[in-house]
């Protein structure tokens, strides 16, 4: 009988604790370098039970104890890491201390469009 009072306080603590809540965050990633440095950076949380970042979809996938961290300290642990987060900024600091392989890409300004950013098309004048 003596395990019954026992059985019973252990099934009142799991049944009160909160189910683990997940979120799916956009990302800018583009290597392995970064997958690891935003994982990392996720799992560090507390309350993070897993982070698991997929390059292909740029895609992180947080699962997390909602009671302990919330999403928008998900979305702004990755900004912080120096990479977009859904609609949050990176951090610039950080960014800029990005290796090379993960800084973002710049669009280069090329062919028709090229005069609207300012930059020259690359063809000699008076040819067409």
């Amino acid at each position: 009988m003596r395990i019954l009072p026992i059985f019973l306080f252990v099934f009142a603590f799991v049944a009160m604790a909160a189910p683990p809540k997940t979120l799916v965050i956009q990302t800018n990633a583009q290597c392995g370098m970064c997958k690891t440095s935003i994982e990392k950076q996720l799992t560090n949380l507390d309350g993070v039970k897993e982070a698991v970042l997929d390059l292909d979809t740029k895609q992180v996938t947080v699962t997390y104890n909602g009671k302990k961290v919330n999403e928008n300290e998900l979305r702004q642990t990755i900004a912080n890491t120096g990479y977009q987060a859904d609609d949050v900024a990176p951090n610039p600091e950080a960014q800029a201390k990005l290796m090379a392989c993960c800084q973002p890409k710049k669009a280069k300004a090329s062919g028709c469009c090229a005069p609207k950013a300012g930059a020259s098309c690359g063809k000699k004048e008076g040819v067409k």
